[in-house]
């Protein structure tokens, strides 16, 4: 360590001072403080001592200024040898990750993705942590500095998420209120969930960090509806974003690799919610979705129930956190905010003034969708009269209700394809965030930002930036790049192929709702000491999940849905329902990797298919709480659709032994005192999607003989 008192003289060139400019304004002692911080090429715990003050809000500085010396304070920390342990234990006291004694870490940093509290292992870690930006770090070199480097630098306080000391600074308090000013609110209750699903709503909060638990529930506790506003940015990395093209919006808390995805936020600033009963297609929507601009209450709470039970399953025959999103939160509304204030929910959808010129439209298709309810749910309320009961009866059925949930990512496959493609910037600045133009320093930016996501730890390329495709080459072709991304290409569709191998085993199915591209995305985050990157399936308001009332598996309608999962995976090979790209498809576009390895990901798919498949079989006939969420006969009844389609597979191809296969299926079964109706779809199954099951034959082996 340094106790340097330099002679420093507050000057920066007109370059440095623009750039300060363009990003903080005219901030008294800005200049100053950012000279001094060019002043030093060496740790100095003076100045770490002001940028603590600075960086906590003891002296009132604004949001963004307490950003950047937060920054600074992450450069001066990575100058720090790593065996000077008193001054890390200065800084970790600073930062209130001690214990009571001061000899070790408090055990609260194990939530935080850190492996020890042993003083030595966290400093490891901790510089670590602080690794992930030293593309940036690294290209600050006091006066020597370039304007590049110094943009780069201060460019990253718009991406406090990034910032890791951040959140040992800033409060969970202030945090969720900055979190609140960028959106719209209005009054809620709270709803409830399913026992299942309160049950892991309960189990993700205790999985948080302090910090990410206490910024949640304090935009829980007053029961607010959150809306998106004008102050909602859509840029990538802002603190609330609402992402492109969606009706969500996203919390990245500063400091924080968590995020929370508010679901849904509103069509407009004017018009939030409306009923509509057909899509731009002319076709029926789902029920689901016929409340537009927010979610409807039955469908979270389906949506959560499901999760909850793909959670503890993976669990307890896994021994890891299940792929999926999980509901932590759920509002019911009770109010409207139109131009400033709050309309009441019947009144919102009853009074012809709100809705205007739009309003006999709006009842028009409103009435299409109570009809439809009707036909499929029943009629019981169609006596209700006039306007109000025909506003009555569709919110009956699509009440709605705003959920928060973590183990979400903005960065879905779809979109981190189409940004990492050759017209990625075209994509993003000119038709996402409707701007005119965009620098080359931006692009390079917005490229340099992609990567830190999908990679984890990124190396920037030394290379300028003459266009998107070019740019990303250059990244790729880097070897700590190229190997990561193949490393990642390779785990991110294995974590695909194990869930669908769960889902298989369970006769679950998600009509491909959770593996649709626009609903799976890649998070990076710090876990067991190290950066790395997961992915998350989102949007499983069609999963379906068999539990502990279901008697009987039904095969046939399982394999048509799960075709369709299948379809959205690894684009249905062999079958006509194609689509334009697959998550798989996607993740290879996404790690840019070369046709070799692009040959592997149909074995990763298939080993890790297997694996998550024939655990989840042992688990339900062997592991006493997975045995407790299916019946005993459905169980029996799994086990006995492995052992049918095991000895098909023996004949397959042979036409001439398709008959005696029937036969003794159909003996077997009939053993088994299975009825004939379960019987004729065991064997429609077979016939209809003897495709699939080829395909996926290692799922059923070994072989077991049924004619005995």
């Amino acid at each position: 360590m340094t106790d340097q008192s330099p002679d420093v003289a507050p000057q920066l060139n007109a370059g440095f001072r623009r750039i300060l400019r363009a990003r903080f304004g005219e901030e008294p002692d800005l200049i100053a403080l950012v000279a001094e911080f060019l002043s030093l090429l060496t740790y100095d715990r003076r100045f770490v001592t002001k940028l603590l003050s600075l960086s906590s809000g003891s002296m009132g500085n604004s949001w963004n200024i307490r950003l950047l010396a937060a920054l600074m304070l992450a450069n001066q920390c990575r100058r720090l040898e790593q065996k000077n342990e008193d001054e890390f234990k200065f800084l970790f006291r600073k930062f209130g990750m001690l214990s009571h004694d001061e000899k070790q870490l408090d055990e609260r940093v194990l939530r935080e993705g850190y492996t020890s509290i042993d003083l030595k292992t966290f400093i490891a870690e901790f510089l670590v942590n602080l690794s992930r930006l030293d593309r940036v770090h690294q290209n600050i070199r006091g006066h020597k500095t370039t304007l590049r480097a110094f943009h780069d630098f201060i460019s990253l306080t718009r991406e406090a998420c990034k910032l890791s000391l951040v959140r040992y600074l800033f409060s969970s308090a202030e945090v969720a209120n900055h979190l609140r000013d960028q959106l719209k609110v209005s009054s809620g209750i709270r709803s409830s969930m399913t026992m299942e699903g309160e049950q892991e709503a309960k189990c993700g909060l205790l999985g948080l960090p302090d910090y990410e638990e206490e910024i949640l529930q304090a935009l829980a506790a007053d029961r607010f509806v959150y809306w998106v506003s004008d102050r909602t940015s859509s840029e990538i990395n802002a603190v609330v974003e609402n992402p492109i093209r969606t009706l969500a919006c996203v919390l990245k808390p500063p400091g924080s690799a968590i995020e929370f995805e508010i679901k849904r936020t509103g069509l407009s600033e004017h018009f939030p919610l409306t009923a509509r009963f057909t899509s731009n297609s002319g076709e029926p929507l789902p029920p689901s979705h016929r409340l537009q601009g927010g979610a409807v209450t039955a469908s979270l709470q389906w949506e959560s129930t499901q999760a909850a039970r793909v959670s503890q399953l993976y669990r307890f025959v896994h021994g890891c956190e299940a792929p999926v999103s999980k509901l932590l939160s759920l509002t019911r509304y009770t109010s409207i905010p139109i131009d400033g204030e709050e309309v009441n929910l019947v009144d919102y959808f009853t009074d012809p003034i709100v809705f205007g010129d739009s309003y006999e439209k709006m009842r028009e298709e409103m009435a299409l969708c109570v009809s439809a309810f009707d036909a499929q749910y029943g009629d019981e309320l169609s006596q209700m009269p006039g306007p109000i009961g025909l506003t009555g009866r569709f919110l009956v059925h699509a009440m709605p209700c705003q959920g928060i949930f973590t183990k979400t990512s903005s960065y879905r496959l779809d979109t981190l394809a189409t940004y990492l493609s050759p017209k990625g910037a075209d994509a993003y600045f000119l038709k996402g965030l409707k701007r005119t133009g965009y620098s080359s320093s931006e692009a390079r930016q917005f490229a340099d930002s992609l990567l830190d996501e999908t990679l984890g730890v990124y190396v920037a390329p030394d290379v300028a930036y003459e266009s998107h495709d070019q740019y990303l080459r250059a990244a790729f072709a880097v070897p700590e790049n190229r190997e990561r991304a193949d490393y990642l290409h390779g785990s991110t569709v294995a974590a695909l192929g194990m869930l669908w191998g769960t889902l298989l085993a369970m006769g679950a199915y998600s009509v491909g709702e959770s593996f649709v591209g626009r609903n799976v995305g890649l998070k990076s985050c710090f876990e067991n000491g190290a950066w790395t990157v997961k992915l998350y399936c989102m949007d499983h308001d069609n999963l379906h999940i068999p539990d502990e009332e279901e008697e009987f598996f039904w095969p046939h309608p399982v394999l048509r849905a799960s075709v369709l999962d299948e379809c959205f995976i690894c684009a249905n090979p062999g079958r006509p329902n194609q689509v334009d790209g697959s998550s798989v498809w996607y993740l290879e576009q996404i790690y840019n990797v070369e046709q070799q390895t692009r040959e592997k990901s149909k074995t990763y798919l298939h080993q890790a298919m297997e694996k998550g498949y024939k655990q989840t079989r042992w688990g339900m006939d062997h592991h006493p709480r997975v045995k407790r969420l299916f019946s005993k006969s459905y169980i029996r009844h799994m086990h006995d659709w492995d052992v049918i389609v095991a000895d098909y597979l023996t004949i397959r191809g042979d036409a001439a032994q398709m008959e005696r296969w029937k036969a003794r299926t159909v003996a077997y079964l009939s053993r088994r005192e299975f009825s004939q109706d379960v019987i004729a779809n065991y064997l429609t199954a077979v016939q209809k999607h003897n495709d699939v099951i080829d395909r996926y034959s290692f799922l059923y082996l070994p072989i077991t003989n049924i004619a005995a």
